[in-house]
C-alpha cells in the first residue's frame, strides 16, 4: 500500500495528514487482524476468525477506494465504524485468549484525529456507554474468563483516561495546525500582493494567470507620468496616497471584466485583459480615466497625472515576458512621442 495514495497533493495538509493515517491505518490493520483472524480460524473461535478477516477484507477495499476516489472522508467512516464494531465485540466475546479489550485504546487518537473534537469526542462517549454496557449490565463470555473483578472499572477509568489525554492532544495539535494555516496564508498573501496598494504584485500576477485558459489576452503598461515630480514637490507621503488612488480608480474601473491588475514596480502597473478586439480603445479609456483622476488634500492643493500606455497581445507561441517585453518597448515609444498617449507594439 502507497501511504499518500489518495491525497490530492503531498503538502502537509490537514487533508493530506488524515489520508496518511487512513493509508496507514489500513495497512496496520491488515497486518494485524489478517493473521489474527487465521488464527482464530486454526483454534476454532469461528466467529472471531471471519469477523477479523472481514474486516480487513474491508480496509484493503477501503484502500483502494481511497486511492481511486480521494475521498477521505468517506474512507475515514469505513475505518471507524467497523473499528468500533469490533472492538465492543472482543470486548464482549474475550478476544483471542481473553486479550480483546487491549485494544480498545486505539480508539479515541483515532477517532479524534479522523473526525475532528466534536464529532470524535461524541463518537467516544458513545463508545463508552456501550463499552459500560457491555462490562456491567449484560452476561457475556467475558465473564467467563476468571479476571479479578475490578478489571472491568479499570478498563473503563483507563480507556477515559486515554479519551482525556487524546482530547488535549488533538485541541492542541489542532490549534497549532490553524495557527500555522493562517501564517502560510499571510505568507502567501504577502508573497503576492504589492503592500501599498492591495494589487497583485509581478509574483502574483504571474501566479495567477498560469491559472487562466484565456486565448491571446492583452497586456497593457501603464507609466505615470513625471511622477517624480509629485514626489519632489509634495513628497513621498503624498506620492504614495496617489498611487492608491490610481489602483482604486483601475480597480473600480475593471470591476466585471475578466482581467488582472498588478502594480508592476515604482509607478508603473500591469494589466491582463481577456480582450481580442479594440485593444486602443480600452486603452484610450483607461487613460482618460487616470487623467480624470485627482488627489485632493487640502482646499487649494490637488494631484493629478497623466498616463502613458504600451500595448501588446500575448501570442500563443510567446511567453508572457515576452509579450510584456513588446508593451515596455510599445510604452517607451508612448514616452517618446511626448507622453500621455496610447501606443500599440507591432
Amino acid at each position: 500500500m502507497t501511504l499518500n495514495a489518495g491525497a490530492i497533493n503531498h503538502s502537509f495538509t490537514n487533508t493530506s495528514r488524515r489520508t496518511f493515517i487512513i493509508n496507514l491505518f489500513c495497512l496496520v490493520g491488515v497486518l494485524f487482524t489478517a493473521p489474527l483472524g487465521i488464527l482464530s480460524l486454526l483454534k476454532g473461535n469461528l466467529l472471531v476468525g471471519v469477523s477479523l478477516l472481514c474486516i480487513a477484507t474491508i480496509y484493503t477495499l477501503n484502500h483502494l477506494y481511497l486511492r481511486k476516489t480521494n475521498n477521505y472522508l468517506f474512507s475515514a467512516n469505513v475505518i471507524l465504524y467497523p473499528l468500533y464494531t469490533l472492538m465492543l465485540y472482543l470486548v464482549y466475546s474475550g478476544g483471542v485468549n481473553g486479550t480483546g479489550h487491549v485494544w480498545i485504546y486505539c480508539i479515541p487518537p483515532v477517532s479524534l484525529f479522523l473526525h475532528g473534537l466534536k464529532r470524535g469526542l461524541l463518537e467516544v462517549f458513545i463508545f463508552i456507554l456501550a463499552l459500560v454496557y457491555i462490562l456491567f449490565f449484560i452476561s457475556s463470555p467475558f465473564d467467563q474468563l476468571g479476571y479479578h473483578h475490578d478489571l472491568k472499572s479499570r478498563i473503563v477509568y483507563s480507556f477515559i483516561l486515554i479519551a482525556f489525554l487524546s482530547t488535549i492532544y488533538e485541541y492542541i495539535s489542532s490549534r497549532f495546525n490553524q495557527s500555522l494555516q493562517e501564517l502560510s496564508s499571510k505568507l502567501e498573501l504577502a508573497a503576492t500582493t504589492d503592500p501599498l496598494t492591495n494589487l497583485l504584485n509581478r509574483r502574483g500576477l504571474e501566479q495567477q494567470l498560469k491559472n487562466k485558459a484565456w486565448y491571446k489576452p492583452s497586456i497593457f503598461l501603464l507609466d505615470i507620468d513625471h511622477f517624480k515630480s509629485i514626489n519632489d514637490k509634495y513628497g513621498h507621503e503624498y506620492g504614495d496616497e496617489y498611487l492608491k488612488l490610481v489602483a482604486r480608480s483601475m480597480t473600480g474601473f475593471l470591476v466585471g471584466r475578466e482581467c488582472l491588475l498588478s502594480r508592476w514596480g515604482g509607478e508603473e502597473f500591469l494589466l491582463v485583459v481577456d480582450l481580442q478586439n479594440d485593444h486602443e480603445k480600452f486603452a484610450e479609456s483607461v487613460r482618460n480615466l487616470i487623467e480624470n483622476a485627482s488627489l485632493k488634500f487640502d482646499e487649494s492643493h490637488e494631484i493629478s497625472a497623466t498616463v502613458s500606455i504600451g500595448i501588446s497581445e500575448l501570442g500563443a507561441t510567446e511567453t508572457f515576458l515576452m509579450a510584456v517585453g513588446r508593451a515596455d518597448k510599445a510604452l517607451y515609444e508612448a514616452k517618446s512621442r511626448g507622453r500621455n498617449c496610447v501606443v500599440a507594439a507591432k
